[in-house]
């Protein structure tokens, strides 16, 4: 028997044979699926993200609330406006899966539907648990491309602050964080990232897992529910995170945010002519080098509230954190 959402999707493509395909993952706290169907009408597949909010939420590490459950139902609805209104712009140097439809229906109350490109279809089939050297860099371009694409655009409609892990959103794991400098000084960390002179739209989760890769290591991101302004280097320390033990951290951080700058530098200036454009990158460079400890020192104290034994507070995230921390 079909299901209402396959009633749905089948009445929207013209198309009663459409089927689910596969199952490739549940959202965080069984908040729904994400699937892949067929249309034999179309001939093609597509990825369907569909968010229906279980009546009663078991949150991995036992965290639940009713404003992390608005906050993550307004993640979705956020990213459904970036791929409406925002997908498009991402040319093949950060691509992202180009949107196809999205269906609400009030009847379902808080469920939708996101409808979007396969990228599996278009060969990006690999997702990595580790990578290459290569591979590293080829994201880090990805974030390279993507800051530089959303510098000058606006993106009111989407989060006014990028990133899950944001101190105005977090105040129950502020409240648990043990007390000491890092407690103290959180507001002005928080405060010193978010009102820089330049901003830009960062991905929000630029993780490993988030990343697609292609046999030739094009890469593809998917996964924008927390995307909105900020510097971005808060992606970049993210990314790096996410992929790089803390003896590699120490190895090889400083290199591989050299190599992002310098694609950032190379694409505005590719963009945008001109010695003016050029001295604001230059300005842009200094000041998001300078927030770098400040973007690590953000994300250690959601993990410190969050899940103060988390693998990620490493002596690496320590020392970066103790440089914005220090008299």
């Amino acid at each position: 028997m079909s299901s209402p959402l396959a009633t749905l999707l089948c009445e929207h493509f013209d198309d009663p044979h459409l089927y689910k395909q596969a199952i490739l993952q549940r959202l965080w706290s069984d908040y729904g699926e994400i699937a892949r169907y067929y249309s034999p009408r179309l001939t093609k597949t597509m990825i369907v993200k569909h968010v229906a909010p279980p009546a009663e939420v078991h949150h991995p590490r036992g965290w639940h609330s009713d404003i992390g459950h608005q906050r993550k139902v307004d993640s979705y609805q956020k990213e459904a406006a970036f791929y409406q209104s925002f997908a498009a712009l991402c040319d093949e140097h950060c691509y992202v899966p180009q949107f196809i439809a999205l269906i609400q229906n009030r009847e379902y109350g808080e469920q939708q539907a996101l409808i979007m490109e396969d990228l599996g279809s278009i060969g990006f089939t690999q997702v990595y648990q580790s990578v290459t050297e290569l591979q590293i860099k080829a994201v880090l371009s990805w974030l390279a491309h993507f800051h530089a694409r959303f510098l000058a655009i606006d993106t009111s409609a989407l989060w006014p602050i990028g990133s899950y892990w944001h101190l105005t959103t977090r105040q129950a794991e502020y409240m648990v964080m043990p007390s000491g400098p890092l407690k103290k000084n959180a507001n002005i960390i928080a405060d010193t990232l978010e009102t820089g002179r330049f901003r830009t739209l960062i991905h929000g989760d630029a993780k490993l897992a988030n990343f697609c890769f292609s046999v030739n290591d094009d890469v593809a991101a998917v996964d924008f529910q927390y995307v909105g302004r900020g510097v971005g280097v808060k992606d970049v320390m993210y990314f790096l995170g996410s992929c790089l033990s803390d003896k590699l951290l120490w190895e090889k951080h400083d290199e591989y945010v050299d190599y992002y700058f310098e694609v950032l530098k190379n694409v505005q200036l590719l963009r945008y002519l001109g010695s003016e454009t050029e001295q604001q990158i230059l300005e842009l460079e200094q000041e998001w080098r300078v927030l770098i400890p400040f973007a690590w020192a953000d994300f250690n104290r959601f993990l410190q509230g969050w899940s103060a034994e988390h693998v990620k507070i490493n002596d690496f995230m320590q020392a970066q954190t103790a440089l914005v921390l220090r008299p």
